[in-house]
């Protein structure tokens, strides 16, 4: 029996020991708090992965519809003035140079002294050059005629000459072409004389005229009859004239 009292008051101490480490005196013990209490011997719950991350999708981007081009203006129907035709004496195929000064050059084979209007005292053959340049602007009032500049020699020391001048040109039958010129000459021959094989020209300075017939082709080359005369117009005491006629050969720029 004692033994029973003994075991009873030893269990009461220990109810009263348990109460007052909970609490204060008179506090009621929460056995919820107690229950919840995890076992001193259990081992710790494995920490739980957090929730996958779920993939941000990209918001679906919106193409704007396609701007309709602009309508262009309507284009305005522009009337063309056809160029008007150049003088001839200024039409030139496009070349590989000097064409912008220089027109064209001629080379002739000439008879001396031979000519409708002469009188056949001089003979030999003559050498020609002739030089023909652009026309300018200020000759188009008189038909653009293109200056030129020349000389013929004689093969045998008789009368030989240098000229300058204008060139008026005519082109017909698309390939033919005319041409007269007018200018004056200065002569190596003689005014007067007792040779009966000399000329007697009258004046030093003689005004001198000149015509080709002629045929181009290829573009750029010619070839023509050529005739020139030279005299004074009877203004010095003699006027016997000079004549030459021949074939020359010209290449257009």
């Amino acid at each position: 029996m004692k033994s029973t009292v003994v075991a009873i008051a030893g269990v009461l101490a220990i109810i009263s020991a348990a109460d007052a480490q909970a609490g204060t005196s008179g506090a009621v013990y929460d056995m919820d708090r107690l229950l919840r209490q995890p076992h001193p011997f259990a081992r710790p719950a494995p920490p739980s992965a957090p929730p996958a991350a779920q993939p941000v999708r990209p918001a679906p981007v919106v193409q704007p519809p396609p701007r309709p081009a602009p309508a262009a203006p309507p284009r305005r129907a522009v009337q063309t003035q056809a160029p008007a035709a150049a003088s001839p004496s200024k039409q030139r195929p496009a070349g590989d140079g000097g064409g912008d000064i220089v027109s064209e050059v001629r080379l002739g084979f000439l008879i001396h002294d031979q000519g409708p209007a002469s009188h056949n005292k001089e003979g030999g053959y003559d050498g020609n050059l002739e030089v023909l340049f652009t026309s300018p602007d200020f000759l188009d009032m008189v038909g653009a005629p293109r200056p030129h500049f020349g000389g013929s020699v004689n093969s045998q020391g008789d009368t030989s000459q240098v000229y300058l001048g204008l060139t008026w040109e005519w082109e017909f039958f698309d390939a033919a072409f005319f041409n007269f010129s007018f200018g004056g000459a200065y002569h190596t021959g003689e005014k007067t004389t007792d040779d009966r094989d000399k000329k007697e020209l009258g004046c030093k300075v003689l005004f001198r005229e000149s015509i080709d017939l002629g045929y181009r082709f290829a573009d750029h080359h010619g070839v023509s009859v050529f005739l020139d005369h030279i005299s004074n117009a009877k203004l010095c005491s003699e006027n016997e004239g000079l004549e030459n006629v021949g074939l020359r050969y010209g290449y257009k720029f």
